[in-house]
């Protein structure tokens, strides 16, 4: 007999079955069959409602244990069956085998990923029992693309079965051989047969209920709808249901089976009034009067997926702790679940709430497994620097943490990959970067770097060189490689740890990865055998067969929040749900059936006589089953969710379910998180006291309850904590007792104390490539200038011009000794260019017609003045051309070093005219605002100091002439290939303007540039065309020179006195949102800043006009 119990959700449907299998006489075998992921409540319920003996002669069962069951007697039970990591290669091989005979997918045949598309299409072709021929007749007999895409699909999957039967079972195929063997074993006699918790059954699970009905005594079925007459024009929630209820009963008929069919009616007892009545008009078709829900449904409005997390939390405590209930009466839902799974994770311990999640996590993201995946792609990759890095990083390799971080430094800052890694000579490229002197500490370290380097690359030669191109070829040297690191012995000791420690849960984890990783070489090694593969292909393969497996996972508690897929868990009561996510996006969520067949390919199949049943409809149907099935769950409580934002910031509005919500109850209203102020954070300990730091009302609160007093006062303690000051010896031990000091610290000391301290104190070196970035390039252009300036050219006296007639030759010339420069700088500075990258030696290739512009440039700028270069590189410090400027304040000496890059000189009635210049290759130009806050001070401190010492150093007296930046940057010019060359020059020389200050004087001005018709071409002056004034913010006069002499000298001795002070705050100059000195900041992750706490401050620079800068210096210095 067949009996179909009907009801809706919470009916009684599950508790008639439980008491019809304990009122039936012992003597007859009952059996339970339920879904997969409800056998274990079931089985708990059973026991509840039969006591202890209920299992002699009741057993609850899925249908993969009842095809063990039916194979145990009938045999078949010890045959091998592939995994889904073997399906898949054997996926792999069958297309393979029809290379050249397929149309459609001939290309997406070579992508790995294609393989488990084809899986889940040979799933739905298995569960609905249909033949690949069919699909190969119903193609040929359509023709074109549509007949061409069925033939390929019904070649590949009837090639795929033809496999499976010489090498191994499919599982997919269990029912249908359960099926078979049921013909001629009666499994089945004598049984009770009951089925609950299923809304459809697959076609291959009706043929085996088909031949189970001719045996048992006796089969019961329920299935969650009203009544089984379809009245909704099968759109309906419970049509699915209906459909099926229809489908088994034929099936009695067929087989002359009488049929029963019972219809629970009435309301859940165990729920509250207003969810039964939310079950009875979530989806009713009638209008419905709303009632009240009296707390029984809550809706809440989140700005963030985040806070929504964060509230249910502190929402779940809230019920625990008031409300009596238990951790295991209280289940958390979402339908998009993998977006919600890392939030619940990381947010639920915070709040101290025990939480079990029911979904599968990215196997390949444990370390075991991506070690393996990490070396495979390494190899096949060439070495990139993130496949290399997620290999190391596993902690399996047996590199040390701070061998790991040396070796990833070198690597960035060198950009090496490929054959660099694998080369046999050792690494040679300076640890820094280009232009450093290698002293004993960097050979040392680059030997380190290089012995890990080694360590790393040798076993992976094992992968690279495997001579045997062939899938067990591959296999065989993936586990040479895992011997050759120790990697068996590593996490035998690695789980031995874990046990000690009493982390077994984690052990067993271990264990599990490896048992998959061995079983998979070993499928690889026999269903691949000798099929050629080279390791880019058998590297995206066997990531992709790693990848189907999942690690068991065992709750750790019994009292546990459980969480998971509103599609896993249908069938569950608990107490109260919480559903997360419900905006329209999501709910309902419907998208294309897995696979390759799409409606119109199942329409076309039809007519053919193949019923496939994942159609969009069908599944769309089954969605809304699913809301319903979820929104039913619950006894006391349903609480439903969404975010107002997504993750990318855009809107999300709620799903219909709330909308349809509050028309069913008077007095819901939604809680919107903006409306609580963070009050739900204050619900557990960390939260509470993060909120503590933001708000006296909650800090004060705390502060007075017993339990959290110690946590507050260790938060006051913390929140007291400020950067201070560092004390005399720790300056002396960070920087010394007498202090070094060049332009560029100087800078950095005036921007942001904090910054220097960073920088020069810890010493700590943010990770940058090597490459011709402005420092790399200023030396560059430094060197070639330096080499060029200093040729016979320029070493005239006097630098009259050139007539026309000699122009070219001069041309010719500075290109032949700019070559050469860079020829020279080439073999002295790079080593050559032979191990560079070819994108290095294209960008270098650029930068020579930037230099050779410049080049240009200056000599055009001195063929037109008296004054000529007299020194290069000039150097101030210990042991240099000029000794270092010095001061003392506190005991802390500051010694003032660095290098003028040029310096110019003009001699007049028997004294020397200097003017310092220095090459630019950035944007940075004379600005008198930052030198009257003490930066930019580089060129004013070096002219000042030769004034002072000039005339030991040049034999004459000397005096100051004035400063120049001279732009040595490529200057981009906008204009047509066929811009007229005066045109042309009068926008290079706009783009290369120098900007500085000049002595005012009129026969200084004129040795240093003759004004033109147009005024001056490189000072940056001007001339009036009716008097012949000149102007300009660049003029200076010689008293003025003088009092900006002495700011300098007051700046040192501030510098002086705040290092002796130990000034560490971090107090960054401020001129604006683009010009500040956090903008570039190397050291923004370690500082912190935070306005107004401590001495964090922004020191704002307000901008100083010519007129106004030299009047405040005048100032300043009568005030002294």
């Amino acid at each position: 007999m067949l009996k179909v119990i009907l009801g809706r959700a919470g009916s009684g449907k599950t508790r008639a079955v439980l008491e019809g299998i304990c009122r039936q006489p012992q003597q007859r075998r009952q059996v339970l069959i339920v879904p997969e992921q409800q056998s274990h409540q079931a089985e708990r319920a059973l026991c509840r409602a039969g006591g202890d003996g209920v299992s002699l002669y009741a057993e609850v069962l899925s249908f993969s244990r009842l095809a063990n069951r039916v194979f145990l007697e009938a045999g078949g039970l010890g045959e091998t069956e592939l995994d889904q990591g073997g399906r898949l290669l054997l996926m792999y091989g069958a297309v393979k085998s029809l290379t050249g005979q397929l149309t459609v997918y001939a290309r997406p045949s070579k992508r790995p990923a294609f393989l488990e598309s084809l899986l889940a299409t040979v799933d739905e072709l298995k569960s609905c029992q249909a033949d690949p021929a069919d699909l190969v007749r119903a193609g040929e007999e359509t023709g074109g693309s549509e007949g061409d895409k069925l033939r390929d699909l019904g070649l590949i999957c009837g090639t795929y079965q033809a496999m499976a039967a010489q090498v191994a079972l499919d599982p997919r195929d269990r029912l249908t051989r359960v099926a078979e063997k049921l013909t001629t074993c009666p499994w089945g006699r004598d049984k009770d047969i009951w089925l609950d918790g299923f809304t459809d059954f697959t076609p291959q699970q009706r043929e085996v209920l088909r031949l189970l009905m001719t045996q048992a005594n006796s089969m019961t079925v329920t299935l969650t709808c009203d009544h089984l007459e379809e009245d909704e024009g099968g759109t309906g929630i419970f049509s699915p249901a209906r459909r099926t209820a229809a489908k088994l009963m034929k099936l009695a008929r067929e087989a002359g089976i009488s049929c029963e069919v019972e219809n629970l009616a009435g309301d859940c007892p165990s729920k509250s009034d207003a969810l039964n009545h939310l079950e009875r008009s979530l989806f009713s078709p009638e209008a419905v009067r709303p009632q009240k829900a009296e707390g029984a449904v809550e809706l809440f409005s989140a700005a963030t997926a985040r806070s929504e997390v964060e509230w249910t939390a502190a929402r779940i405590r809230t019920l625990v702790r008031e409300e009596g209930l238990r951790y295991r009466d209280i289940a958390v839902v979402a339908r998009d679940f993998a977006a919600y799974q890392p939030l619940i994770q990381s947010v639920f311990p915070r709040y101290q709430v025990p939480v079990f999640a029911s979904a599968m996590t990215d196997i390949l993201e444990k370390p075991v497994l991506t070690l393996v995946t990490g070396a495979l792609e390494t190899v096949a990759g060439g070495y990139r620097y993130d496949d290399v890095f997620r290999y190391i990083k596993t902690g399996l390799t047996g590199l040390g943490q701070e061998d790991q971080d040396l070796l990833e430094n070198y690597v960035l800052k060198w950009n090496l990959r490929g054959s660099a890694w694998t080369q046999k000579k050792p690494w040679s490229q300076h640890p820094r970067g280009y232009g450093y002197p290698m002293t004993e500490e960097d050979e040392a370290l680059l030997a380190r770097v290089d012995r890990s380097r080694r360590q790393v690359a040798q076993p992976l030669e094992i992968l690279r060189k495997n001579p045997r191109e062939t899938g067990v070829g591959q296999a065989i040297a993936l586990y040479t490689f895992l011997e050759e690191i120790g990697l068996p012995q590593r996490l035998q000791e690695r789980m031995e740890g874990l046990r000690q420690r009493g982390e077994d849960a984690l052990a067993e984890e271990y264990r599990q990865l490896w048992d998959i990783l061995c079983g998979a070489l070993e499928q690889c090694a026999q269903l691949l055998g000798e099929t050629p593969m080279e390791l880019e292909e058998f590297a995206a393969l066997f990531r992709l067969v790693l990848s189907q497996y999942d690690v068991g996972a065992i709750p750790v508690s019994l009292d546990q929040v459980t969480a998971g897929e509103t599609t896993r868990n249908t069938g569950q009561s608990v107490k109260v749900l919480f559903l997360l996510g419900a905006e329209d996006n999501a709910i309902p969520m419907v998208g294309a059936a897995p696979g390759l067949l799409t409606d119109d390919d199942r329409s076309l199949l039809s007519g053919y006589g193949l019923e496939l049943e994942q159609s969009g409809r069908e599944l769309l149907y089954r969605e809304m089953t699913t809301v319903y099935l979820t929104c039913a769950r619950p006894t006391q409580k349903l609480v439903v969710s969404w975010p107002n934002q997504g993750p990318g910031g855009e809107e999300r509005r709620p799903c219909f379910v709330v909308e349809r919500l509050r028309l069913l109850f008077s007095d819901l209203a939604v809680t919107a998180e903006e409306d609580l102020r963070g009050r739900f954070r204050y619900t557990a300990p960390l939260p509470a006291l993060e909120q503590a730091g933001r708000s006296r009302q909650v800090h004060d609160a705390l502060a007075a309850m017993e339990g959290y007093a110690p946590l507050v006062a260790r938060l006051d303690r913390a929140r007291s904590w400020q950067r201070g000051k560092l004390s005399h010896r720790a300056v002396e031990r960070l920087y010394g007792k007498r202090v070094p000091m060049s332009a560029s610290r100087m800078d950095q000391y005036r921007s942001c104390h904090f910054g220097y301290f960073m920088r020069y104190g810890l010493q700590a070196q943010p990770r940058k490539p090597a490459g011709f970035t402005a420092p790399e390039y200023g030396t560059f252009v430094h060197y070639v200038l330096e080499h060029v300036l200093q040729d016979d050219l320029f070493s005239q006296t006097a630098l009259p011009g050139f007539e026309e007639d000699q122009t070219q030759d001069v041309k010719e010339r500075l290109r032949a000794l700019t070559q050469q420069a860079v020829d020279r700088y080439v073999q002295e500075e790079l080593g050559g260019l032979e191990h560079q990258s070819e994108r290095f030696r294209y960008l270098f290739q650029r930068l020579l017609h930037s230099v050779q512009a410049v080049v240009d440039n200056v000599a055009e700028e001195l063929f037109s003045s008296q004054f000529r270069p007299i020194s290069f590189e000039l150097g101030f410090g210990s042991g240099k051309d000029l000794p270092p400027v010095e001061l003392t304040v506190d005991g802390v000496t500051l010694s003032v070093s660095g290098f003028v890059d040029r310096v110019d000189g003009w001699e007049k009635d028997g004294k020397l005219y200097l003017r310092v210049v220095d090459y630019k290759t950035g944007r940075k130009s004379f600005d008198l605002t930052e030198v009257f806050n003490g930066l930019g001070l580089q060129m004013l401190l070096y002219l000042f100091t030769l004034e002072d010492r000039g005339e030991e150093f040049y034999g004459k007296p000397v005096e100051g002439a004035g400063v120049l930046y001279l732009p040595a940057r490529d200057a981009i010019i906008k204009g047509t290939r066929s811009m007229p060359q005066d045109q042309w020059r009068k926008l290079m020389d706009k783009e290369l303007t120098r900007s500085g200050l000049v002595l005012d004087d009129p026969a200084v001005l004129s040795a240093m540039e003759e004004p033109g018709e147009k005024g001056y071409r490189f000072l940056p002056l001007k001339v009036s065309k009716t008097t012949g004034a000149i102007t300009g913010e660049a003029l200076a006069t010689a008293e003025r020179l003088g009092r900006l002499g002495r700011h300098i000298q007051t700046v040192l001795e501030e510098i002086c006195g705040e290092l002796s002070q130990g000034n560490i705050d971090a107090d960054p100059y401020w001129r604006g949102a683009e010009k500040n000195a956090c903008r570039w900041c190397d050291y923004a992750a370690a500082c912190h800043f935070e306005e107004g706490r401590g001495h964090d401050c922004r020191r704002w620079l307000a901008t100083v006009k010519s007129k106004e800068f030299w009047q405040r210096l005048e100032e300043v210095e009568e005030e002294n």
